[in-house]
């Protein structure tokens, strides 16, 4: 991290790209905080005064499912914020449009092992991408059936399957029509039989649904 938060302009600055640029100001009130499993929570980019809370409530990880975005006000605010108030902050890139890379998941089993507890996910809005991290970490740390963890994917949370952003569903929807025919377990599957080109190539949005997900909620 490059910025210099100890100079009083450059932190406004930031924090006014975070309300603006970053869409902030609409997370002020909507948090989409939800608990996961376990000890596991999800919900959207955190600002400081939401890092703060977290620490308080005794949250000791975060995942931040954007990526490594030095730079980018939102993410040395995270940062720094974190590093403020003594949490770990873990970048993990995922794509909300398109099919999931093996590394990314055989990355999470290890993450999810390892991190300390409890933890907190997010991505910009806390619908796609964290959508389909909480049903990873269902499936893989805590044992639940696919079918059970998809509903992390689902309206309630934001996540719009009719969209470019259902390709997430389509990609466990791949793994529940294999498992229909004989009984595999998710991550033998992942590991050696999902073809990620043939998920890709597999799915279209509707385009109604890309509308909505392009156009007016604008999703990252």
């Amino acid at each position: 991290m490059t910025a210099n938060f100890d100079d009083p302009a450059i932190l406004a600055r930031a924090r006014r790209s975070l309300m603006w640029d970053d869409h902030g100001v609409l997370r002020r009130a909507w948090h989409n905080h939800r608990h996961v499993g376990g000890q596991m929570w999800r919900g959207n980019q955190p600002d400081p005064e939401r890092i703060a809370w977290l620490a308080g409530q005794g949250f000791r990880t975060i995942l931040n499912l954007r990526g490594v975005q030095p730079g980018r006000a939102y993410y040395d605010l995270e940062h720094w914020a974190a590093k403020k108030h003594g949490l770990t902050v873990i970048d993990l890139g995922w794509g909300s449009r398109e099919a999931p890379y093996v590394e990314r998941i055989e990355r999470l089993t290890e993450v999810f092992n390892t991190i300390k507890y409890p933890a907190f996910m997010h991505c910009k809005s806390g619908s796609d991408r964290a959508g389909i991290v909480a049903v990873m970490y269902l499936i893989l740390h805590e044992g639940k059936p696919v079918e059970e963890a998809v509903s992390h994917l689902s309206l309630r949370y934001g996540h719009v399957k009719h969209g470019k952003t259902g390709m997430l569903d389509h990609f466990f929807q791949l793994y529940l029509d294999r498992n229909a025919q004989e009984p595999i377990d998710f991550l033998t599957w992942v590991r050696t039989e999902y073809d990620r080109q043939a998920c890709h190539d597999g799915f279209m949005a509707s385009w109604w649904g890309s509308i909505l997900t392009e156009r007016l909620l604008r999703r990252e």
